[in-house]
């Protein structure tokens, strides 16, 4: 089947705004892949669209927020643009936010923090936007089912092909009968999480199956998990405004 074509020419609003949403978090090329634009055209528009005033001085809250939100999935350039400052003083920043992690209990926050950004993070760059050592990281991935996006993995995956890849990147063993009729029999009636568990696979290939074979979370679960995002939120935005 034939790709559809990029666009070209003028940018819309509606663009505008998910270029702003999307590139954060998934970075250049993703983001051009779901707007079917070109990298290049995508980065472009970022670097005009996203530039600020240049600042000095000390660092604030919300600087170091944008630097943890963002590190690993933009290129230090446009890290640069974004933040008003030079690409060397932030790549010393990044360094300063990994000298100061943290450990003990994981939040329901942290935790959602994790779930997102973990398939398209490094463990390393991880460290910079969770402010969490890397073996706490990779424990708590491996407790909640997680594993990297294929097209990441592949692009980061070892120079020397003899080299192991890392657990969570490596492809995980085709489905037996019994596996998958077991997902039917559960799917419906769990999250995503214990169903994960009980097959002994990782919470994306249990999405997948799922949805090459149609199956669908119940209303009632649906209706729980909803309960929860919002509880998860909420706890998260009090959080972040110092309540």
């Amino acid at each position: 089947m034939s790709q559809r074509p990029l666009r070209r020419g003028n940018w819309s609003v509606q663009e505008l705004e998910r270029l702003r949403l999307l590139l954060p978090r998934r970075g250049v090329e993703h983001t051009a892949t779901l707007l079917r634009r070109s990298p290049a055209s995508v980065q472009r528009k970022a670097i005009e669209m996203l530039r600020v005033p240049a600042r000095r001085g000390d660092w604030t809250a919300s600087d170091d927020a944008l630097l943890r939100g963002t590190w690993g999935a933009l290129d230090l350039r446009l890290l640069s643009v974004m933040l008003g400052r030079p690409a060397g003083e932030v790549r010393r920043r990044a360094q300063e936010l990994r000298q100061n992690l943290r450990s003990g209990a994981w939040s329901r926050a942290d935790q959602l923090s994790l779930k997102e950004l973990y398939g398209t993070r490094t463990d390393d760059d991880l460290e910079v936007c969770l402010s969490r050592p890397r073996a706490e990281i990779v424990a708590k991935a491996a407790e909640l089912c997680l594993a990297k996006d294929k097209r990441f993995a592949a692009r980061v995956e070892p120079a020397d092909a003899a080299a192991p890849a890392p657990a969570a990147a490596r492809r995980m063993p085709r489905w037996t009968a019994e596996q998958v009729e077991q997902l039917r029999q559960i799917y419906a009636d769990r999250d995503n999480l214990t169903v994960a568990r009980a097959l002994g696979r990782t919470v994306t290939s249990v999405a997948n199956k799922a949805n090459l074979l149609g199956l669908k979370k119940s209303s009632l679960l649906l209706t729980d998990i909803g309960r929860l995002n919002v509880r998860a939120r909420y706890a998260c935005d009090l959080g972040a405004s110092g309540v």
